[in-house]
């Protein structure tokens, strides 16, 4: 129930006409194929870019529905991912507005176990989160999340999680698991 409130008010930000064909899309689907996607982003000359996990369903037109975005930011922003470059700071599992576009994409097709395991970790992680470090010295950055989820869902995973920049990351994920 909780889901579908969450997906009826996200569908209201859209115009009326298209969100009421959406959520009959989804109501209607008899098939919501679950899936997890690893998603990067490129940075900019001042940042290095994120890599974050984005879960969701395909539904029978093969319209691919995310319901849930999940990165791990430096819990106090700049300051504290600044102060993440010499050890660990507190991280915080979140998502922003940047999330919603992203430059690369591992997508895989999951079973409603996997993705209730995905689920579980980022509820764990969200009520005690992990300690974030860009570098991974000490804690874990945007990829070392990434490549926990990877692993839950037995995919193959690349060295170099806390040393990679987000979306070459998730390019080496993407080689790794053609």
């Amino acid at each position: 129930m909780y889901s579908r409130r969450r997906l009826l008010f996200g569908l209201l930000s859209l115009p009326g006409i298209v969100w009421a064909d959406l959520y009959d899309d989804y109501i209607n689907s008899v098939s919501k194929r679950p899936f997890v996607s690893f998603l990067g982003r490129k940075g900019s000359s001042s940042t290095i870019g994120h890599a974050f996990v984005g879960v969701g369903v395909e539904l029978d037109a093969g319209l691919l529905l995310y319901e849930r975005f999940f990165g791990l930011y430096p819990k106090d922003g700049a300051l504290e991912g600044i102060k993440s470059s010499f050890g660990p700071a507190t991280g915080k599992i979140d998502r922003t507005w940047d999330d919603l576009a992203w430059d690369t994409e591992l997508r895989r097709f999951i079973d409603d176990q996997q993705k209730s395991a995905v689920l579980v970790h980022f509820s764990e992680w969200s009520a005690t989160p992990p300690k974030y470090s860009l570098t991974g010295n000490g804690g874990i950055n945007c990829n070392g999340l990434v490549s926990a989820v990877a692993k839950t869902v037995q995919l193959k995973v690349p060295d170099g999680a806390g040393s990679t920049r987000p979306w070459k990351f998730i390019e080496a994920l993407k080689d790794l698991n053609p």
